[in-house]
């Protein structure tokens, strides 16, 4: 995607935003001890899954701007150059605020693209403040 020099920050979103995945596969695979030899596979393939969506999705603050980009079955990748970024939204619920972890959401002005959109990473705010320095360095 991008050559290692050019990014500045690469995230991926939070464990805990997948916790539904990680405790229902392994709430199965217990369960299948006890019920349905089956369901032991089942949960495991539950955790694998949610695990491998949450590492699919990567966050890039580059020297350029930021790219959201998703890659796992299909791939698909949004990118704003700073210049073109005119605000920037953190939002974080209670929970989130204490774990930590927060979304981002990059409003572009004049384009018919898809906003880009961080969710569930860590340190949302220190995102937003490297995001904000790069703006005003372009400027």
């Amino acid at each position: 995607m991008h050559s290692e020099k050019g990014i500045l920050k690469k995230m991926h979103p939070h464990p805990l935003l997948f916790l539904g995945f990680y405790l229902g596969g392994t709430g199965l695979a217990v369960a299948g001890f006890f019920v349905f030899q089956p369901l032991i596979s089942i949960g495991i393939l539950i955790v694998v899954l949610g695990e491998l969506v949450r590492r699919a999705e990567t966050f890039y603050v580059t020297l350029d701007g930021v790219t959201q980009e998703y890659k796992f079955l299909s791939t698909s990748r949004k990118s704003a150059e700073y210049r073109r970024i005119q605000n920037i939204e953190v939002r974080q619920s209670i929970i989130e605020n204490i774990f930590g972890i927060g979304n981002i959401h990059f409003d572009t002005a004049g384009s018919d693209q898809a906003e880009v959109n961080f969710h569930g990473i860590s340190n949302p705010h220190k995102i937003e403040k490297i995001v904000r320095e790069k703006i005003a360095a372009s400027v």
